[in-house]
């Protein structure tokens, strides 16, 4: 698996969010048909996982904490969806 930076293809939509949110960091990544996006503020962490096709593995969450974060899947709240799943941790 590689995770592939793409924020410069989001560059104007992360410059409207971070003018308009707390959020002080943005990165867009993929991980083959998979968008990954992680943001920051203050307080707080956030990694939104993605695929329009299939539900996402726990692999590939595990995968994204490992090469984003230094924590674990116990380390983070998880909130999962249909082809979603939200990461959420403390700084």
């Amino acid at each position: 698996m590689h995770l592939i930076d793409v924020s410069g293809s989001y560059s104007r939509k992360i410059k409207h969010e971070l003018e308009s949110s707390i959020n002080h960091f943005i990165k867009i990544y993929t991980l083959g048909n998979t968008r990954v996006v992680f943001k920051k503020n203050a307080t707080t962490s956030e990694i939104v996982i993605s695929n329009k096709v299939r539900g996402i593995t726990e692999e590939e969450i595990s995968f994204v904490l490992e090469k984003l974060t230094n924590r674990s899947i116990n380390d983070v709240t998880i909130t999962t969806g249909n082809r979603v799943v939200d990461i959420s941790f403390k700084n």
